[in-house]
C-alpha cells in the first residue's frame, strides 16, 4: 500500500478494528521519520485530524 499517493485527495480508511474515517489525507510520514518506525498519514476529518498507521489500515478508497 503506497501510503505517499494518498496525499491531498479525500480517502475512506478501513481499520483492522472495523473503524471508518473519511476526510482529507493531509500528509505522509515516512516509516524512518516515525516512533515506531511505520509508515502513518494524517487524516482531517470534518471533526478531528488522526495519524493512522500503515499497519492498522485494511483498506483505502477514494471517498466521494
Amino acid at each position: 500500500m503506497n501510503l505517499r499517493n494518498c496525499v491531498g485527495k479525500k480517502i475512506k480508511i478501513t481499520t483492522i478494528e472495523g473503524e471508518v474515517f473519511e476526510g482529507k489525507c493531509t500528509d505522509f510520514t515516512p516509516a524512518l521519520d516515525n516512533e515506531p518506525e511505520v509508515d502513518s498519514i494524517g487524516l482531517k476529518t470534518t471533526t478531528l485530524s488522526y495519524e493512522v498507521y500503515e499497519n492498522e489500515i485494511k483498506s483505502i478508497e477514494l471517498a466521494n
